[in-house]
C-alpha cells in the first residue's frame, strides 16, 4: 500500500494565519475521522503571519479522493475562499518507503535500509 501525503501552504493577505487554522478546526478535526486520513496538520507560520502550512497523510489514493470528493473538502474550501486566501501551493507525494530518521543508537540516518 503507497501513502499518500500532502505538504504546501495558503496565504491569507492581511490576516493572522493562527486565527484561520482556529476557524477552521471545525473542518479539520472531523476530517480525522474520516476513512483513511492518518493526518491533517494546519499550523501558522511563526515568521510569515499570513502563512498556513498544511500536512496530511491519507492510507492510500482512494482514502484521498473520498476526501477531496466530500463535504468536509467543500465547506474548507467555501471557508479558507471566504477567509480571504491568496495564494497557495500543495503538493501530493507517493510514498514508497517509510523508516525512523534515527535508528535504534539514537544517530540520524539519511539512508533507506
Amino acid at each position: 500500500m503507497e501513502r499518500v501525503t500532502l505538504w504546501g501552504w495558503i496565504d491569507f493577505e492581511g490576516r493572522d494565519a493562527a486565527d484561520v487554522v482556529r476557524g477552521g478546526a471545525q473542518f479539520i478535526l472531523p476530517t480525522y475521522e474520516e476513512r483513511g486520513c492518518v493526518h491533517y496538520v494546519w499550523n501558522a507560520d511563526p515568521l510569515k503571519p499570513s502563512r498556513v502550512w498544511v500536512f496530511e497523510e491519507w492510507e492510500d489514493v482512494a482514502a484521498l479522493a473520498e476526501h477531496l470528493d466530500g463535504p468536509l473538502y467543500r465547506a474548507m474550501a467555501g471557508y479558507l475562499t471566504e477567509a480571504g486566501m491568496t495564494g497557495a501551493q500543495v503538493d501530493k507525494y507517493k510514498v514508497v518507503a517509510k523508516q525512523p530518521v534515527y535508528d535504534g543508537s539514537g544517530l540520524p540516518q539519511a539512508a533507506f535500509d
